[in-house]
């Protein structure tokens, strides 16, 4: 199943899992360092999460663009 980058503004406000994966993920990630889709703060931890989405980090052809920020992100991320 994918998803598009719409799919994560369910989540603004909340904490979510990405599971990476190498084949078949729910979203295919790029991270890069501005003007991307979602500003994401990073979490050490997967408690409180609402949902795991594999992703797949690329650096090309991405459904989704991810800023890492240290604060104020529009949702918070665990990277398991």
């Amino acid at each position: 199943m994918g998803y598009s980058k719409s799919y994560l503004a369910q989540f603004k406000g909340q904490k979510v899992t990405f599971k990476v994966v190498t084949s078949f993920p729910d979203l295919k990630v790029q991270f890069v360092d501005s003007f991307g889709d979602y500003k994401v703060k990073m979490s050490n931890s997967s408690s409180f999460s609402k949902a795991t989405i594999k992703i797949q980090i690329v650096t090309s052809f991405p459904d989704v663009k991810l800023q890492k920020v240290s604060s104020f992100g529009d949702f918070e991320a665990y990277l398991g």
